[in-house]
């Protein structure tokens, strides 16, 4: 199945029109007709069955068939980390986080941040492109930069973790993962988390764990955390 993804098509609908990028390439590069089965998602958990009524060089109008509530987790997974350097990476860990599973990505500006801003509409098309990949129905939200203490503050998942490599004796994330629960874990910059934010976090009720022996980059954590959690509940 190759899903397509639009904001506006929705329960309510009989008929539905799309003229945007989609309209593009279901018609000049899968060269879809008329009486051509397609699905869509709106990124709010609905997938849409839809046969094509008509098609032409500006718009491709559909019937939807039947539209269907779908879950892609049983489990709610927050992730705040801090940008990398090289925005290739942090694009990279988006696009591989959605695909494995992650309900909400926050970049965060630490004391040793490298970067502070973001090109989000550049993250929106490859959040959009990693859900349709993976033929998942819900469009995880990647939200606002914000202060360290401001997310740890602003933070009301039910556990919370904060990964980082300073040495410790501390448990492996997966195993004490709560199954079927909202969970919040955060990843620092490649220089790491301050004593102080550790202290802090400690002091919000995050609890300290470890990834593994080896020493990863920010990105590659970021994903590791989102396989655990992914292979915990299954």
């Amino acid at each position: 199945m190759k899903l397509f993804y639009s904001s506006e098509i929705n329960t309510k609908n009989e008929d539905f029109i799309l003229d945007n990028s989609e309209h593009t390439h279901i018609h000049k590069v899968l060269r879809k007709k008329a009486d051509d089965k397609i699905h869509i998602t709106n990124g709010k958990g609905y997938l849409f069955e839809c046969i094509i009524k008509t098609i032409d060089s500006k718009s491709t109008n559909l019937k939807i068939l039947k539209s269907i509530r779908k879950s892609n987790m049983d489990y709610d997974l927050h992730i705040g980390i801090a940008p990398t350097k090289k925005m290739s990476r942090f694009e990279w860990f988006v696009e591989k986080a959605i695909e494995i599973g992650v309900t909400s990505i926050t970049p965060m500006i630490c004391s040793y941040s490298e970067r502070k801003s973001l090109n989000y509409s550049r993250l929106e098309k490859i959040s959009i492109s990693a859900m349709k990949q993976s033929l998942q129905t819900y469009l995880p939200e990647i939200k606002p930069i914000v202060e360290f203490k401001d997310y740890i503050k602003s933070n009301n998942s039910d556990y919370k973790y904060i990964a980082h490599c300073k040495k410790s004796n501390t448990e492996h994330l997966s195993g004490i993962i709560v199954k079927k629960n909202s969970s919040n874990i955060i990843i620092g910059p490649e220089g790491g988390f301050t004593n102080k934010e550790i202290s802090f976090a400690i002091d919000s009720d995050y609890k300290v764990v470890s990834l593994g022996n080896n020493r990863l980059r920010t990105e590659t954590a970021g994903v590791v955390c989102c396989q655990m959690f992914l292979d915990s509940n299954k």
